[in-house]
């Protein structure tokens, strides 16, 4: 295997891209249609696939449903990740805080409502 993609429902993909570059830092490697359907933003080795629902009010996502990340990234250097999309504007679902498995982590929420966390393996 090579390569992974988070796949998203959105209701509206050049809204959902435009947020992801901005305040995330992400880049468009794909987008079909126009206005687009579907594109593809990537980040390093994180990539995200956005699709077009046809209903939005029947987009739930993870935490809506008593989950915590609709995604998940290990990262180098989560405090540095975190000043970064701090400086960018990004929404925080919550700050960095180092959990009881050993990682220290924090979340984004997108306009849509998912949420990526983002965490480093942390040794006290």
């Amino acid at each position: 295997m090579l390569r992974a993609a988070t796949y998203l429902l959105v209701p509206d993909v050049a809204a959902a891209g435009a947020y992801y570059e901005r305040a995330l830092g992400f880049h468009c490697d794909y987008a079909a249609g126009n206005p687009p359907e579907f594109a593809i933003y990537s980040r390093g080795g994180l990539a995200v696939m956005f699709r077009r629902a046809p209903d939005g009010s029947r987009i739930v996502p993870k935490e809506a449903q008593g989950g915590t990340w609709d995604a998940f990234c290990w990262v180098e250097s989560v405090d540095g990740l975190y000043d970064e999309l701090k400086s960018r504007g990004a929404t925080f679902a919550y700050h960095p805080v180092v959990q009881p498995y050993g990682m220290k982590e924090f979340a984004v929420r997108d306009p849509t409502g998912y949420v990526l966390g983002f965490g480093q393996d942390w040794q006290s």
